[in-house]
């Protein structure tokens, strides 16, 4: 298991686009259960492409074990990509943002 967090901006002309109008980007959280790193990571920013954002940069990547898991919320997630695979979890920021254009 894999858990990589990607910077990405929404794509203005999908679904996603016009429910996050007021979205200014997140860092996707991308638990993805894979053996490879480099397909994991593929994997991840495809799966990001299908949720209507656009994949810019990796900030993180680590590689994961269940006892590493601390919080209810890191358990669950964990859990979600062992059941089916993957899971995102997206943490935005608003468009408006003093330092929305800062890495």
């Amino acid at each position: 298991m894999f858990l990589f967090t990607i910077k990405s901006k929404v794509n203005r002309k999908s679904k996603a686009g016009e429910r996050f109008l007021d979205s200014g980007g997140a860092y996707v959280s991308c638990y993805i259960s894979f053996k490879d790193f480099t397909a994991a990571e593929k994997l991840a920013k495809l799966l990001i492409r299908e949720e209507g954002w656009i994949p810019e940069k990796r900030f993180e990547a680590w590689k994961l074990q269940k006892q590493q898991m601390r919080t209810k919320k890191d358990k669950q997630y964990y859990a979600e990509a062992i059941k089916y695979g993957y899971c995102l979890v997206f943490n935005h920021w608003p468009r408006d943002a003093k330092d929305a254009d800062i890495d």
